[in-house]
Formats: C-alpha cells, structure tokens, sequence
C-alpha cells in the first residue's frame, strides 16, 4: 500500500515537471530580420521574404483581440513585416 502511494506520488510530482517545462517552450520568441535585398524577387529572396512574414504574424497570433485590437506588448515583441505582395505564392 505504501508503495502504490509513493508511485503515485512521483507519477504527480513527474507530471507538474513536465507541464512547467512544456509551459517555458511556449515562450514568445521575437522576429528577428535577416537582411534582405528589397528589391530582388528571384526565387531565393522571395522565399525568404515570405518566411519573414509568416514568422511576424505567427509571433503576433497570440496578441490578437477578438474585435481586431492588439493586446498590449505586441510590438515590444514582434516586429510587423509588411506583405510581400511582389512576390507570388
């Protein structure tokens, strides 16, 4: 008996280790550009460019309002790239 409560004890002591951990790896990481040649839209930049973009709006999601508004601290930890509308899909 004492030693099905130990077991348990350590399965729950395990768990809230695991959720603190997953907890840190949700961290909000900001956009960090890489330098791009504007005016190039060759396959390479272009590609590049929409990587860009795609991690500016992934870091912005979570500051999202239902209504439209930004939650406070986007801009602090996002950097906003425009849409490369130069380049095609």
């Amino acid at each position: 008996m004492l030693t099905r409560i130990l077991l348990l004890l350590l399965l729950f002591v395990s768990l809230d280790v695991g959720a603190a951990d997953e907890e840190d790896t949700q961290t909000i990481t900001p956009v960090t550009p890489v330098p791009i040649d504007e005016s190039a839209h060759d396959k390479v930049t272009c590609a590049a460019k929409w990587d860009r973009y795609h991690k500016s709006q992934e870091c912005f999601s979570p500051y999202h309002n239902v209504n439209g508004t930004m939650k406070p601290g986007a801009f602090e930890h996002c950097k906003e790239i425009k849409y490369p509308a130069e380049c095609p899909l």
